[in-house]
């Protein structure tokens, strides 16, 4: 088995494999021509909304004893009685997480963004991160919430749906189990949800997420095509391209990122009670998609 610090050495030299096997990767997309036309809303939910913000930073202790610090992005005009608490993905902090936060409190949807303050490169310690979660959420909001992540974050987010009983909704930017941790918890996740996919490779552990998502009424998942694991982050960073490839051109990039905001931001609103109506995009998106595992894709 080899001596500690040579076992310690193996999960770092596997992500690496992982991420040498997909640097340099390029996904070549051919544009439509003429271009699609998107309606009014589409526009709106790709941009941002017309409610004013304020940004409250702050820190907390977590559940294990490390600090946890944590922005809350507050509406002028909160439409809705919910509360978003958004995490981001391994080894990273809430900076890549901020744009979500400031799209959907445009909307009239408070949210907040941690960063789990648990993970190592060793370990990713999910299930610590999602009782961080869930103890901010109490914290900040007495009522229903909606929890929301990438990657893992999206695994702490689904944990956490499990774990606390005001949760209203899920929302899985790319989410990505690792160790079979939400498949085991696949059983208590009963809140409706939306899973938004990337094609499979390995940032994504290749939609290793899939098994866990329960065949119901209440939970869609929708496989948005072309669509890399970085583009699910809101900023979108090009530098995530070195590790987890590039779509080109920049065109069809930017159309990606745009039909992922429509559909998470159509989620959170429909989910919260903050704009019912936009629950006709992701009725269309539904509607006009391709079968896929008994799940839909976006054209």
């Amino acid at each position: 088995m080899g001596t500690r610090s040579q076992r310690a050495v193996l999960p770092l030299l596997a992500a690496a494999s992982l991420l040498l096997a997909s640097c340099g990767s390029t996904t070549r997309v051919a544009l439509p021509d003429p271009p699609p036309s998107r309606t009014s809303l589409e526009l709106l939910l790709a941009g941002r909304g017309p409610v004013l913000v304020t940004v409250e930073k702050g820190s907390r202790p977590g559940v294990y004893g490390c600090t946890v610090a944590f922005e809350v992005y507050r509406p002028a005009e909160v439409r809705t009685g919910a509360f978003v608490v958004l995490g981001h993905g391994f080894m990273s902090n809430l900076s890549w997480m901020r744009g979500w936060a400031q799209r959907w409190a445009s909307f009239g949807v408070p949210t907040a963004v941690l960063t789990f303050c648990n993970s190592t490169a060793f370990d990713g310690r999910h299930a610590r991160n999602a009782e961080d979660m869930v103890a901010l959420a109490r914290a900040l909001h007495e009522g229903p919430v909606l929890y929301a992540g990438f990657s893992a974050g999206g695994l702490a987010a689904y944990l956490a749906s499990v774990r606390d009983s005001r949760t209203a909704a899920y929302l899985g930017l790319d989410a990505v189990d690792t160790g079979g941790l939400a498949l085991a918890a696949r059983d208590g996740f009963g809140v409706p949800a939306l899973f938004l996919l990337g094609e499979p490779g390995s940032c994504n552990a290749r939609n290793s997420m899939i098994p866990a998502i329960p065949e119901r009424g209440t939970v869609r998942a929708l496989r948005v095509k072309n669509a890399l694991h970085g583009h699910f982050q809101d900023p979108y960073d090009p530098r995530v391209e070195s590790v987890c490839g590039k779509v080109v051109p920049l065109e069809a990039s930017e159309a990606i990122l745009a039909d992922i905001r429509n559909l998470a931001t159509a989620w959170v609103l429909v989910a919260t009670g903050a704009m019912p109506e936009a629950g006709g995009l992701l009725e269309a998106a539904a509607s006009g998609a391709e079968g896929w595992k008994g799940r839909v894709e976006v054209p």
